[in-house]
């Protein structure tokens, strides 16, 4: 707020035409915009009511934001929609589709599907009515009949690939890829390959993973006939392959139809044949037949090969020259003798290690010394498993491993610590949550991998900034104070929990007045779960046990009893918003 001539408070942003407040909220999910700015002023109202290009993130979102954007924002209103049906957010898609059928999305770009439930088939029926949708992502192959009658598809990415995905090998064959620019897929034959190739001309940019399973195919892979060079411009191909060779020649006879290509990254696992990993012929092969790369990386790994015959310092000479030193950045690699493994840092250089594993030697690399921290930068997982001195420190830890009892600071930034998982069971809590408190000021989300007590952390402070608690290995005692974890955590937002009985998951709902998503992981209580199996309306059934649901009952729920017996629930809240926290925030590209 800023004084008017007149004294009178004025909203800063009510002084800006609605078309540079439309820019700043390209910026932002949908549900930051509604959280941060509705009910503001009068004005930024009416831009939220007119305002066209929402980009929806349902992915891990609180119930009660949900439902503040299912009450907010039309569906004509939306460009971009991410839905999850996960046990974070159980049944998403069918509430959210319920609400604004999929036909109704007429302004819709794009649509991002994560553990979408099977039964839920028919709520995408009349997807092809998005004639503007040219961008799609999933995680299994087997919503890609989703988009078969969709012709100007310019994006497809598939993020994972499942067992039951084997039998959709046929699927791709009935998308149109003539528009299409970038393509993921977890899993390609080189049939499918061949195809893709032949049919997708405009295709720029192509990230795959490659199968391979006998020398027909390896032949198939290289010899990908053309009529005219390829105009990919950004090329990731994985290939694992334990019983076949891959050498650097067919990589050669593939590549050299791609003369526009400015980004390749080759990640390979095969047996045989180590020409990978002479830099000397990839340095006259790309200034033969790439003249435009300017990023190359990779990962070479080679199995079933007599490593005796092959020595460090040989292999890293030939990546020392001008053409891989002498350019912005660098191309510098790595190479590790233990498992065979050559590859280029930043970009393969680990991100998860273990304290007690990590070393870089200067015979190991073409990293100069001075730049070794460029190595430790990259580690945003760490492990601390043994009490060992270092020269260097981690800057970048965002997820922190406790298997011992103390902390060097001197080694890593415990301010960066977003998440900790503390293993040892030889902790003092107490102790713990002070430096919590303490040091770790954007640690939102804490691991307990232990059983314990919380009669332990009695007269402990609370700790308002964890928003997600997972207490998998932790066992309630018979004491009624023993499971009252909103003293310590009240802000809790995420909950994963063991329990030995019903009745605890009852309290917790209604004493963790936070909680959005709670999984309980319930034992030793086989005739509740019993009863549980056979209730016919479990909806009215959680209502019956708890005063929160019965309050408010707009919650959804999954039960998963494949293995052990688990409940997976999805909440609103009447309560006041929390102080906000930050996120990590994916956007659409």
């Amino acid at each position: 707020m800023i004084l008017s001539p007149a004294k009178q408070p004025i909203f800063i942003l009510d002084s800006l035409p609605k078309e540079i407040i439309y820019t700043i909220f390209d910026y932002f999910w949908a549900h930051d915009i509604l959280y941060s700015f509705l009910d503001s002023s009068a004005y930024i109202n009416s831009i939220i009511l007119t305002y066209h290009n929402y980009h929806v993130n349902f992915k891990s979102i609180l119930k009660r934001l949900f439902d503040l954007v299912c009450c907010s924002i039309r569906s004509n209103q939306i460009t971009s929609l991410i839905l999850s049906d996960d046990n974070e957010t159980p049944c998403q898609s069918k509430i959210y589709f319920s609400l604004f059928p999929i036909e109704e999305f007429i302004n819709l770009r794009a649509i991002r599907l994560s553990d979408i439930e099977n039964g839920n088939r028919t709520s995408f029926t009349n997807i092809h009515q998005l004639k503007y949708l040219n961008y799609f992502e999933t995680d299994t192959l087997s919503h890609l009949w989703m988009i078969e009658t969709i012709p100007k598809l310019k994006r497809l990415i598939v993020n994972k690939f499942s067992d039951h995905d084997y039998n959709q090998e046929n699927s791709l064959s009935a998308i149109s890829f003539f528009y299409l620019r970038n393509l993921t897929l977890p899993y390609c034959s080189y049939n499918q390959l061949r195809q893709i190739l032949r049919s997708a001309p405009k295709l720029t940019s192509l990230n795959i993973s490659l199968i391979i399973s006998d020398c027909t195919g390896i032949d198939y892979f290289a010899e990908q006939h053309q009529e005219v060079p390829l105009i990919i411009n950004n090329l990731t191909i994985s290939i694992h392959t334990f019983t076949r060779t891959i050498s650097r020649l067919l990589f050669e006879r593939f590549l050299s139809r791609m003369p526009y290509l400015q980004q390749l990254e080759l990640n390979v696992i095969s047996g045989g044949s180590s020409n990978l990993l002479e830099g000397n012929q990839w340095e006259l092969f790309i200034q033969k037949y790439l003249p435009l790369l300017f990023a190359f990386n990779f990962k070479f790994k080679i199995i079933n090969i007599d490593r005796n015959n092959y020595h460090t310092e040989n292999i890293l000479t030939q990546f020392r020259s001008s053409f891989w030193l002498n350019r912005n950045p660098a191309w510098y690699v790595t190479y590790d003798i233990n498992d065979f493994i050559l590859y280029t840092i930043p970009r393969f250089a680990p991100h998860t290690i273990k304290h007690s594993l990590l070393s870089i030697s200067p015979h190991s690399t073409t990293l100069p010394a001075a730049q070794y921290f460029t190595y430790y930068n990259q580690i945003n997982e760490l492990e601390l498993d043994a009490n060992e001195k270092s020269s260097y420190q981690y800057t970048n830890v965002q997820r922190l491993i406790l298997s011992i009892t103390k902390i060097d600071e001197n080694i890593l930034d415990l301010s960066k610590v977003e998440f900790l998982c503390v293993k040892s069971i030889s902790w003092s809590l107490k102790k713990l949550l002070r430096i919590i408190k303490t040091s770790m000021i954007r640690l939102y989300h804490l691991k307990i991998d232990f059983s314990f007590s919380l009669l332990e952390l009695s007269d402990s402070d609370s700790l308002a900034q964890i928003r997600i608690l997972d207490l998998s290995e932790f066992i309630y005692s018979c004491k009624k104070e023993d499971y009252d974890l909103s003293t310590v955590f009240p802000y809790v937002e995420r909950l994963t929990i063991r329990i030995t009985s019903l009745l605890q998951m009852f309290y917790l709902i209604d004493r963790l007045m936070h909680l959005s998503s709670g999984s309980f992981h319930i034992t030793n209580d086989s005739d509740n779960t019993k009863e549980l199996s056979t209730e016919s309306d479990l909806h009215k059934w959680f209502t019956e046990k708890t005063k929160r649901l019965r309050k408010n009952n707009s919650f959804t729920y999954r039960l998963d009893s494949q293995s052990d017996f688990w409940i997976h629930l999805w909440m609103s809240s009447e309560i006041e918003r929390p102080k906000k926290v930050f996120y990590n925030y994916l956007i659409f590209i």
